[in-house]
């Protein structure tokens, strides 16, 4: 067997992956050539591994991250939940994550009863929490908060894994902190797949209530509330990122020092347990804060320019007089943070067909109550026999996810097309590397047939990755070849399934070139304007995700890690390429938020607000990623006995959900409710069990002594 082909394309192939080395080369020799010697691949690791350490690359390499990103499971909240990071309480001999009070609401948490702490590139699961330990500190947003004041320190409910505890610096140092001292500042990159990044700064101003540090060059900084400062001199924690304050070359950190922490934390006795959200929630100071109108910026981005933020209600009119229902009054409009006032969206669903999707998630996808398992034994399929039940596939997942987006969708505003991609098997070698399944319409119905149709075809063929972008790019531009009608002003997003590493169009064994024309064609997509929302989906996926991660980087958009495919549709909940960081719809007459609200990946909403007799103001409210708000209000009035408001059929769909959303916590309630009067009527028995067996005992002995019976005496 001729093995000088191989080698070759290894040579070519270059450093492997972006967080891991990928896999060694399969030859039956074992061994490459070194400078004209054969060299075991384990001594040649063991060479390279080597000069690592002795360069000090490798000890950076392998420290684990000390953050991570805080968030509420399945819960549209979570989109932008800040960052935490980790240190040990000495009272307790406990480890407790630390993060902003701006950053999650304790009523979000609240709905769910825990936060998860993930890392932020390969969405790893650390630990979880279902109480603080100390009260919450006051948002530095909300009406006496402050920069110093604004933290939570989450209980964990197990120790934290894969990650390391930072130490919180003493009193004195920090009263001793002076301008010019540099610092660094961990956190995680808003785009791109690393656990962690560390940026440069130093201090323009220090005391304990407020610290401003300097970045030495411009960064992202969306997430990164909660963020920790550390002092380059002692490697201590000394402050908490708050807010940026955009400049000409590099932002402005505002931070809070970490001595109202310490200070919380020292009361603590060992066996602390802290509080539930559920206990804190109901407090006064919880309530007054989170529903205080914010009257500081939150964390914003270096940019030369900002966004414009096209906010408004279809529903009701204004001055509308509205009858009484159950749920409330029904509230809906369209929120976008747009360059321009496009409103307007062409979208690409791009889901991969090759052989590997039709393997088994894991997950009882398709709802039957039966969890597809990979056959074993057969050898009629190069990528093996499949899932047991073809609804539970990662295809079948594909498509799920697909559907939940598309019921995110407005079809007033957002035009759809579907395409699959695969590749040459071996077997079918001829055929384009991509087709479109459904050109760009805004008929759904067609988007569900189409999907209904990808469902029941055989997955196939390699992954021919940069073949799919580029077909997906023609087919939004409306180029020679497509089959959609091109609208010049609108904004264009692809959304990319995959579960593989690029194999093609140069092969299996030429990872690298693979990767280069992704990369091609992912330069193609970003000239064309084009953002591509990228999907890395279960563990080969993971395991170099490099293609992936630079098809969002290149084209602005968002890589999303999906480390277990069953959990897909769970994940893509969290979308949002509207560019919004909060939508809030609240009524001001009574101060309460709408219940159940929902908000679109286009940025359509739409709530049930609870209104009391007569003149009801409502208030929309809006944050862009960039920091930007915009608000509207609304003014209605509500009488009971008024007849009801026909609801226009465009806005239909949008009622329907939010109507299934509010008839389940109706049932809810009402399922709490009756155990509530069971629990009630059960303990009245109780009680009155109790009261007749004393009776009864009453009369008994009443009774004895006019019988004049005597208890006889064993003989």
């Amino acid at each position: 067997m001729d093995l000088e082909p191989q080698r070759n394309a290894c040579r070519a192939a270059g450093p492997q992956g972006y967080h891991k080395s990928a896999g060694t080369l399969g030859d039956s020799a074992g061994t490459l050539p070194y400078r004209g010697r054969p060299v075991t691949r384990n001594r040649l690791l063991a060479l390279l591994l080597f000069a690592l350490l002795a360069s000090g690359i490798a000890e950076r390499a392998i420290a684990k991250p000390a953050v991570a990103r805080p968030t509420i499971p399945k819960h549209a909240a979570s989109q932008s939940s800040g960052t935490v990071f980790f240190t040990e309480v000495p009272a307790t001999d406990a480890i407790a994550a630390i993060g902003t009070a701006h950053t999650l609401r304790i009523s979000d948490i609240d709905k769910v009863g825990r936060v998860e702490f993930r890392l932020g590139g390969s969405w790893d699961l650390i630990s979880t929490s279902t109480r603080l330990f100390v009260p919450p500190g006051v948002p530095f947003t909300a009406p006496g908060g402050t920069v110093a004041g604004d933290f939570f320190v989450y209980a964990l409910d197990s120790a934290p894994s894969g990650i390391r505890a930072l130490q919180l610096e003493t009193i004195s140092k920090l009263a001793g902190l002076k301008k010019g001292d540099a610092v660094q500042i961990y956190g995680i990159p808003a785009k791109g797949g690393d656990d962690q990044v560390v940026l440069n700064g130093k201090i323009w101003e220090a005391s304990l209530e407020q610290i401003q540090v300097d970045l030495e060059e411009s960064f992202d900084l969306r997430g990164w509330g909660g963020a920790p400062v550390i002092s380059t001199e002692s490697g201590r924690v000394i402050g908490i990122v708050q807010a940026s304050i955009a400049k000409a070359s590099a932002p402005r950190l505002t931070v809070g020092p970490i001595n109202a922490v310490r200070s919380a934390v020292v009361g603590l006795r060992p066996g602390s347990t802290g509080l539930t959200f559920a206990k804190l929630v109901d407090t006064p100071a919880v309530k007054s804060s989170e529903h205080a109108t914010p009257h500081a910026q939150p964390i914003v981005l270096p940019a030369s320019s900002q966004t414009n933020i096209h906010l408004e209600i279809e529903y009701p009119a204004d001055g509308a007089v509205v009858a009484d229902s159950a749920c409330g009054t029904f509230v809906a409009g369209r929120a976008m943070a747009l360059d321009d006032r496009s409103k307007r969206f062409d979208v690409a669903l791009v889901l991969d067909t090759s052989g590997s999707t039709k393997a088994a998630t894991g997950a009882d996808v398709d709802g039957d109550g039966v969890v597809g398992v990979e056959q074993r034994g057969r050898i009629s399929s190069f990528f093996g026999g499949g899932s047991t039940d073809e609804g539970d596939s990662v295809l079948a997942a594909e498509v799920a996810a697909a559907r939940q987006i598309l019921r995110d969708f407005d079809p007033r505003t957002t035009r759809v097309a579907v395409i699959t991609f695969a590749g040459g098997d071996g077997a079918k070698e001829t055929g384009p590397p991509a087709l479109t399944r459904q050109p760009l319409t805004s008929e759904y119905a067609r988007i569900e047939q189409s999907l209904d149709f990808i469902l029941r075809a055989e997955p196939h063929g390699q992954t021919h990755i940069s073949g799919a972008v580029d077909h997906a790019t023609m087919e939004l531009l409306g180029l020679f070849g497509s089959r959609s009608e091109k609208i010049a002003d609108s904004e264009k997003l692809v959304f990319f399934f995959t579960d593989g590493q690029p194999t093609l169009p140069y092969g299996p064994l030429a990872q690298s070139d693979n990767t280069r024309a992704v990369r091609r064609s992912a330069l193609r997509a970003n000239k064309a304007g084009i953002r591509i929302h990228s999907f890395a989906i279960g563990p080969e996926a993971l395991e170099g995700p490099i293609a992936s991660v630079e098809l969002a980087d290149m084209t602005g958009g968002s890589f999303i890690p999906v480390r277990h495919p069953g959990e897909l549709s769970a994940v893509v909940d969290a979308l949002n390429f509207a560019n919004l960081e909060e939508v809030i719809l609240r009524s001001e007459t009574t101060g309460n938020p709408a219940n159940p609200f929902r908000v679109t990946a286009d940025g359509s909403w739409g709530g049930f607000v609870k209104l009391v007799p007569g003149s009801n103001t409502i208030q929309i409210s809006a944050r862009s990623t960039d920091g930007i708000d915009a608000v509207e209000r609304l003014h209605v009035v509500h009488e009971p006995a008024a007849p009801p408001l026909s609801v226009p059929a465009d806005l239909g769909l949008r009622h329907n959900r939010l109507l299934e959303d509010c008839l389940r916590d109706l049932k809810q309630l009402r399922v709490e409710a009756e155990q509530v009067q069971a629990e009630k009527v059960r303990k009245e028995l109780l009680l009155e069990i109790g009261e007749e067996r004393a009776k009864a005992r009453k009369r008994a002995a009443e009774q004895r002594k006019q019988l004049e019976l005597e208890v006889e005496e064993a003989e």
